[in-house]
Parts: structure tokens; sequence; C-alpha cells
């Protein structure tokens, strides 16, 4: 039993092209290079596993990228040393649900466990507690809704379910020492918090959780203390592949979580590092001098979160998104109404694919999208 311990927490982990080599190899150390240390000294690692596990060639019909990975790439993670893998994620169904279960059956025979997704929602909800070196972790993950989510009978991810989960997190928090809350959601490419997400994770944080880190937005965003807890408001990527020109994209942020036991009382600290993504794709931390400018950065727009910064920040980037919005809705007249109620819903079905009114679909269920679309329309009225 130690008193104090290190817990590693990673973001957003998926193949791609330039990366997949060296996951069919397995080699660890070529993909994370001098990273792979952190993780393996750590004492609990902890990563979002951005894509499922399956030999599976099939994937859904879907708005968006469909991204897999074979079932012998869990050999990265299980050089890597990874104690837990997130599940929670807008990608971990794009096999449909026999790719879940793949995945779900992949990460057990390997001894690393799952959080935030289960053969049915009641699976998907059961947080993770671990003892580590006489600590009770608690980690809890959560999804925004689109393709991805399970269901009472369905494989898939879990979701907030915000008349639930609040109660179920303030329980968990009760038999841990530290709880860590993941939330997949968000906007992409966007570093504050919209309003409605601060809401949430404040709410998180109310309820018990002493760490939220906001995945999915492939980008390095702001970080608030509140309460008791602290807030990531995006963590960036840690593998995604090497995008020439998009600085954004081809960083991300290692969080280190340090617990030491100090009499009757359990004191966290949390630390930052940055890391790269080198032209191959693998990764890197980067060197001392970007570290610390570039943490700087991230100091400094955090301290912009006030409520008034976030509201005239988000209704700012709504705007920008204000033509790709439109592009994704369609809507009648009430003449094309009842003409297409006359012709049997035929205009449509011809002015409209399938695919584009999957698209319509899934800006409408998602969280983040929804809220997007709302304040652009609520703008527009006026």
């Amino acid at each position: 039993m130690n008193d104090q311990i290190s817990i590693i927490l990673a973001g957003d982990i998926c193949p791609t092209k330039d990366t997949e080599n060296f996951f069919k190899e397995g080699d660890a150390s070529k993909l994370f290079n001098d990273v792979h240390s952190s993780f393996i000294s750590s004492d609990f690692a902890i990563a979002n596993l951005e894509f499922p596990l399956t030999n599976s060639k099939e994937g859904i019909f879907k708005a968006g990228p469909v991204l897999r990975g074979n079932e012998c790439f869990i050999e990265v993670f299980k050089q890597a040393k990874f104690d837990v893998l997130s599940l929670a994620n807008n990608h971990i169904k794009d096999c449909g649900e026999h790719g879940v279960l793949d995945t779900l059956k992949v990460c057990k025979d390997a001894n690393i466990e799952t959080v935030g997704a289960g053969k049915n929602l009641r699976e998907s909800k059961k947080p993770l507690i671990k003892k580590v070196e006489g600590f009770t972790i608690g980690i809890m993950a959560f999804a925004e809704q689109e393709y991805n989510t399970a269901s009472e009978n369905n494989a898939g991810a879990n979701y907030l379910d915000i008349y639930y989960d609040f109660d179920e997190i303030a329980k968990v928090k009760e038999s841990v020492d530290y709880l860590i809350v993941l939330y997949h959601g968000g906007i992409e490419y966007y570093k504050y918090p919209s309003p409605l997400l601060q809401k949430k994770c404040r709410k998180i944080i109310e309820s018990g959780a002493d760490l939220i880190s906001c995945q999915h937005s492939h980008c390095i965003g702001t970080f608030e203390a509140y309460g008791k807890g602290k807030i990531i408001y995006g963590q960036g990527n840690t593998v995604f592949g090497f995008r020439e020109g998009k600085e954004s994209w081809n960083e991300g942020l290692l969080l280190e979580i340090i617990l030491k036991k100090n009499a009757e009382k359990i004191e966290s600290f949390l630390k930052y590092q940055l890391i790269n993504t080198k032209e191959d794709g693998s990764i890197c931390f980067s060197k001392k001098e970007e570290q610390k400018l570039r943490l700087q950065e991230f100091y400094e727009d955090s301290k912009k979160l006030s409520e008034e910064f976030i509201v005239s920040s988000w209704k700012s980037f709504c705007k920008s998104k204000e033509k790709d919005y439109y592009a994704y809705l369609f809507g009648f007249n009430r003449l094309m109404i009842h003409a297409n109620r006359r012709l049997g819903n035929l205009l449509v079905n011809l002015l409209y694919t399938k695919r584009r009114k999957s698209v319509t679909q899934n800006i409408i269920r998602c969280e983040a999208h929804n809220e997007v679309l709302q304040t652009i329309l609520q703008s527009d009225k006026k």
C-alpha cells in the first residue's frame, strides 16, 4: 500500500492510415515513443478507445466516417499497460452491435477493463470501481447520443441521462476516494465550453465528481476549477494520425492525477503534459520550451471563462457555422407540406436521400449539434 499514486489519463486513440502499421506490429514503443514510459510507470492508466476492435469489415449506415480496427490491435494497449479503456464515444458502434460485443470480449481477454459501453443500457451504465495501491478509484464514462448508444436490449455506449445519472454519480462518490468522469461530447475544433456543456459539467461536479475530462473535440480546450472539482473542456487527441497544417489536431494533453494520503485526508494534484503528433502519426512529448509556451496559452484561454464570454463566444462560433447547419436541415412551406401529404411522402423521398435524412436526424439527436442549431435559429429570429 502506498501513500501516493499516479493516474495517467490519455485522450482519444484511433488507428489511421499513417499509424495502422504501428497497430498491426503491436509495437507500443514505436507508436508512443517517450510517452510510452509514462504509461508504464504510472500506477493506473486510462484512455479512450475511439474505435471498435473487430475483424468484421461491415460498417453501419451513418453520416460521417466509419472507424474500426482489427482485434489484434489490442496488443498495443497491452504493451502500454493500459488498465482501463473507455468505450463511451461516438464511434464504438460503427460496426454495429457485433462490433461493440467483439470489443468487450477482446478487452476482457486481454485483461483490460472497460467502462462506458455494454451489451445493453444497464450494462453500459455500470461504473468501474478499482482499488489501486490502497486508493479506491471510480470511473464513469458518458457519450453524447449519435449512432452509438445502447438501449434496453441493444449493445452500445452509455449516454448521460439527466433524470438518472446525476444521482448515480452521487452514489458512486460515496464509495470511492476519487471519482473521474469521462464525457465524450461538445463541438469539434471549439476550445471553449458551450453554455450547455458548462452547465452539465458543473452539475456533474456538484453531484460528486472530482475530475471531468471532456474528450471528442480534437483540440486542446480550457479548464475550470469549480466547487471541489476540476473540468477539462477538451483534452485533444492522443493518437489520431498526423494532419499537415492542422496544429490543433496534432497536439493533445496527457493528464497526470497524483493522489496523496495526508492523515485522514486525500489530496489531489493535476499535471498537464503536452504531446505532439509526428509526421509518421506516432506521438512524443513536446520540447520543454514548447511545453511552457503552449501551456501558458492554455492557462490564459482558461481565464476567459466568464458567463458573458462563454455566451458571446458561443454565439459567434454558431454564426460561423450557420451555412453548414442550414445546409443540413430541410423544410417545406404549407403548400409543399400539403402536396407531400397527398403524394404519400413522395416529395421528401425524391428530394432528400436516406443519407440526408440521417444527417438531419443526427443534428437533432446529438446534444452538441442540437445546441448549435438552436442557437442559430434563435439568432435568426432576431
